[in-house]
């Protein structure tokens, strides 16, 4: 439903570039920011971007 303006979903225009670090859509981490892996944790991505 387009005019429903709570189901509008923003995406970025690249990963790589993308601000949003919560993204369950993202292929790749970004580029300029730092990952953090911890092993034991699970989460919508295999990291954080700190």
């Amino acid at each position: 439903d387009v005019t429903n303006a709570r189901a509008f979903e923003p995406i970025g225009i690249s990963c790589r570039i993308c601000d949003r670090t919560e993204c369950h859509q993202r292929s790749v981490p970004p580029l300029e920011r730092r990952l953090q892996v911890t092993p034991d944790e699970r989460g919508v991505l295999p990291y954080r971007v700190g």
